[in-house]
């Protein structure tokens, strides 16, 4: 079960171990009689538990309401439960209406079905520093192709510009190497040099 936050401990501890017993104890309709007279400790055990026990449509209708009060707990779980049930009209929504949590788990779930147009356009639409963030998840997502990191780095991932080059490089594929070096970028300029002269050896053996 779900572990108290600090102000939890340090405000409304009963309230949280008694919802928590409760879900250890599997007594879920004791806690939907609770989470039902407004206990949000009540609420995220069950929908905790549902997910956990029995089904993640339920679970999704029970911490929908405290994701929406601005739960931040609550908004992480929701957006991760609906990536990955696939509900990705209502974390369009949420990520439209700027949700954090659901920003970052849409840009997952694109980069895990190489979306690029529409990831594309979440990145471009974010501010510099939620930009970063929705690069660097997608990257991280499930076996991310080099076309996600080609976007990545278009669009101002360090990491993954430098990532790109390097695989371009060793790889073998000069032809990129060459036009990214071409349009200024001195790191792929490096490497095509380096590339270069690897190539100048092999062949002068």
């Amino acid at each position: 079960m779900t572990q108290p936050t600090a102000g939890e401990l340090a405000g409304d501890a009963p309230q949280w171990w008694r919802a928590y017993v409760l879900a250890e104890r599997d007594q879920a309709d004791e806690l939907r009689d609770l989470a039902a007279a407004s206990d949000d400790h009540a609420r995220r055990q069950l929908a905790w538990w549902l997910s956990e026990r029995a089904g993640m449509d339920e679970a999704i209708e029970v911490i929908r309401p405290l994701a929406d009060a601005g739960d931040d707990v609550a908004e992480l779980w929701l957006a991760r439960w609906l990536a990955d049930c696939d509900l990705l009209d209502e974390l369009r929504r949420r990520a439209a209406g700027g949700g954090y949590r659901a920003r970052l788990e849409l840009a997952r779930r694109l980069a895990e079905r190489n979306m690029l147009s529409e990831l594309r356009e979440l990145a471009v639409a974010a501010g510099p520093r939620m930009r970063l963030l929705i690069l660097r998840t997608a990257r991280q997502a499930d076996s991310p192709g080099m076309d996600i990191a080609r976007l990545c780095a278009d669009l101002g991932d360090e990491d993954a510009r430098h990532g790109l080059i390097h695989w371009l490089a060793r790889t073998g594929h000069l032809d990129e190497l060459q036009e990214r070096a071409e349009s200024g970028d001195d790191y792929a300029r490096r490497w095509l040099a380096e590339a270069l002269r690897q190539r100048y050896r092999q062949h002068g053996r």
